[in-house]
């Protein structure tokens, strides 16, 4: 099977414009390409354009081809300077009607009489960010795939390693390396499937005029219903039959909290493999190619091959995405038909969430592509337990009528194999021993079936199976 590759931040020889970053630090070549001032300008002119496309097409007695073609032709920054827009912005303190006015500048008098018609500011404005978020949710959606497909042929290429899984922080049953990835890999799917319903559902644009009610449309002697159905079909987006000024806010909360869901697996992956890196569980090892550095000052640290700094920013981005998905929630409250208090604060979320979660997403697949096992660590950490950890298969086996003629209930199976295994931890003694010397318990099962069900190497249930199951659903499958 061909390894599925990591995705780079940036092509390779590429050089990005810190400007267009996060804090000049974070973001990817492909969300920069989508979000920014200059793309939003683009975008802005790009659904005028396309209104007076969809204008047209149901009302050609409206607006005339030649003009309709000569706008959406004209409404690109090929042909409008965006210093232009930012010039009439300062004089006007309104986005939308720069942008109008330096469209119009560039087409004739004629077309420019059906600019911005029957329209307020927000009919393009929000089919524009609608578009910066469908691009964006399929940058996103691509990039979590990626990282999917990966873990899944970690978990996969893991499944017959030892692995002693800890619940509380203690030592509890011995299972596969690979099973927690198939874990984080099915998290991660869940997250692609709720990833859909928000494209499919909660990217919505409008056509509705000031309150939504389409007031100019009416003026017109058009149904102003119909023209936004087929104004956000053409533009491949969703729309309300009802919105005020804007649709409502809850549906930028779903893609933030999308977002956010995706965020925080992507958290408890990193989190799983820095702790498997450290010296303490010491189970991972980092093998990329391009050696790291550990620490200014700590020269030793050399041979970890660099700090997990990428898993530990996966952190940082979980941190930021709560505040957001805060920030979304409470923007949900909205005077009818509308007010601006959402405005600024999601013109900066709704960027820098998409910017900073696809860089982190994107390191994380090169944490996942390069970290190998450490076998003979993996296998002492199932053995350091003396098979203590197989008690609870001892006592299962104890109350089975079809092991054992005198089956013991399960409170008496507990006690004993409790304290068996409190007293063969205390004393470093293999479990199997202090097993075979009590009666209670070499009366009900045999020698052989105790050595059996007493090797924690072989004790793993249905993990093997469960990686299986998880791989052949989920890989390489396409959400979008």
């Amino acid at each position: 099977m061909e390894k599925t590759q990591p995705i780079r931040l940036f092509p390779e020889n590429y050089s990005i414009d810190p400007n267009l970053l996060v804090a000049k630090r974070y973001g990817t070549k492909e969300m920069c390409d989508i979000w920014g001032a200059e793309n939003t300008f683009e975008h802005s002119l790009e659904v005028q354009g396309q209104a007076a496309q969809t204008l047209h097409r149901l009302h050609p007695d409206i607006i005339s081809k030649e003009h309709a073609d000569e706008i959406k032709n004209k409404a690109t920054l090929k042909h409008i300077d965006p210093n232009r827009i930012r010039e009439l912005e300062e004089k006007t303190n309104h986005d939308v009607i720069s942008i109008n006015k330096s469209l119009e500048e560039v087409i004739s008098k004629e077309a420019a009489t059906h600019v911005h018609k029957a329209k307020t500011s927000a009919d393009t404005t929000q089919p524009a960010k609608a578009l910066q978020l469908k691009k964006s949710v399929e940058v996103i959606a691509n990039t979590t795939e990626t990282l999917r497909d990966i873990v899944l042929e970690r978990s996969l290429a893991w499944k017959d390693v030892p692995h002693m899984v800890q619940t509380h922080l203690y030592d509890a049953l011995p299972s596969t390396l690979g099973r927690a990835f198939a874990h984080y890999a099915e998290s991660l799917q869940k997250g692609l499937e709720f990833l859909r319903y928000v494209y499919n559902k909660s990217i919505i644009g409008k056509w509705g005029d000031a309150t939504g009610d389409h007031h100019s449309a009416t003026a017109l002697g058009i149904n102003g219903m119909k023209l936004q159905e087929e104004y956000c079909r053409d533009l491949g987006i969703g729309w309300s039959i009802a919105p005020a000024q804007v649709p409502a806010l809850e549906f930028e909360a779903d893609i933030i909290y999308a977002l956010a869901r995706i965020t925080e697996t992507a958290n408890n992956l990193a989190d799983y493999i820095r702790v498997g890196r450290g010296d303490d569980r010491s189970i991972f090892i980092y093998n990329n190619p391009k050696k790291a550095k550990g620490s200014s000052a700590m020269p030793h640290k050399d041979s970890h091959n660099g700090n997990p700094t990428a898993e530990e920013q996966m952190g940082s981005i979980c941190n930021l995405m709560r505040g957001f998905m805060t920030t979304a929630l409470c923007n949900c409250k909205m005077d009818y038909g509308r007010d601006l208090t959402a405005s600024a604060d999601m013109r900066i979320v709704l960027e820098d969430a998409f910017k900073c979660l696809d860089h982190g997403l994107r390191r994380m697949t090169n944490v996942a592509h390069y970290i190998e096992p450490k076998i003979d660590n993996c296998i002492e950490r199932v053995k350091r337990t003396n098979g203590v950890v197989t008690s609870q298969q001892v006592m299962t086996y104890l109350t089975d009528h079809r092991r054992t003629k005198q089956p013991m209930t399960r409170s008496e199976a507990h006690d004993l194999t409790a304290k068996l295994a409190h007293y063969a931890w205390d004393n470093k003694i293999p479990f199997i021993d202090v097993v075979l010397l009590n009666q209670a318990i070499t009366s009900r099962l045999d020698e052989s079936t105790l050595r059996e069900i007493t090797d924690p190497l072989k004790y793993i249930g249905q993990s093997k199976e469960i990686i299986q199951t998880v791989f052949d659903k989920y890989h390489k499958e396409r959400i979008i």
